[in-house]
């Protein structure tokens, strides 16, 4: 499988997340975008934030009401993943 299909959605969330991100009082701290597909056919975008876990300001990132309004606004669900440093996850296909 290609996640090269999802290019398109990939590149529309990479573009919006930046300002939504600064709309609610965040910095949009972006290191990079991965775009990856698993084996069962799931789309995600990663947004690697380039925060440190270990800042008391880092919590505000994974609030639950972040998640939603990116949610929301992005029109795909989002999770915050702090496994390897601080990330969304964006889930492109259905």
């Amino acid at each position: 499988m290609s996640a090269q299909r999802y290019l398109p959605a990939a590149s529309s969330v990479a573009r919006a997340i930046p300002g939504i991100l600064a709309q609610r009082g965040l910095r949009p701290a972006i290191s990079r975008f991965v775009l990856t597909e698993t084996e069962r056919g799931a789309a995600w975008l990663f947004v690697v934030l380039d925060v440190s876990p270990l800042d008391p300001f880092a919590e505000v990132y994974a609030a639950s009401d972040e998640l939603s309004n990116l949610s929301t606004a992005l029109g795909f669900p989002v999770v915050f993943n702090r496994l390897n440093g601080l990330c969304y996850a964006v889930l492109l296909s259905p």
